[in-house]
């Protein structure tokens, strides 16, 4: 299993991206001019405040995790984490995806993994088997959380 996360990457190439190298690739919104390449490699994705295409929010399941994805914008987490965390508890999400602020966070809320991969292609994160990987001006920054 492997997943690429990324979010916030608005005007920036995803065409560089080897799509073909990840099972699953998630943005959080705010992919900019990239519908089309979305589209294209079947990434799911959400809409954020900057794009006018897309879900405001997506629950799936992922290779046996239930899954939110939201940009951030509507539960205003540039205020804090309160309402993404109601919002996570509503849908019972075990993984929580969000973007918006453009920093990489990771922490644990009533049992829920939040994850904000960044702004790409600055910031993203990869998931490989159980081990969740940051990645931050093209280094490897090692995290405790497991999948």
């Amino acid at each position: 299993m492997r997943i690429l996360v990324i979010s916030d990457s608005h005007r920036n190439d995803l065409s560089t991206i080897n799509f073909q190298r990840y099972d699953v690739v998630i943005h959080c919104g705010d992919y900019g001019q990239s519908q089309d390449i979305l589209l294209k490699h079947h990434v799911l994705f959400v809409k954020g405040n900057c794009d006018t295409y897309g879900k405001e929010k997506q629950s799936l399941t992922v290779f046996n995790k239930k899954i939110l994805v939201t940009h951030g914008n509507h539960e205003q987490v540039k205020f804090g984490y309160q309402r993404l965390v109601y919002r996570a508890l509503e849908e019972q999400a075990e993984i929580c995806f969000f973007g918006h602020t453009h920093e990489q966070t990771c922490f644990v809320e009533s049992g829920i993994l939040f994850l904000n991969p960044g702004n790409y292609p600055q910031s993203y994160i990869e998931i490989e088997d159980q081990n969740i990987v940051f990645y931050k001006n093209g280094k490897m920054l090692i995290q405790d959380y497991k999948w």
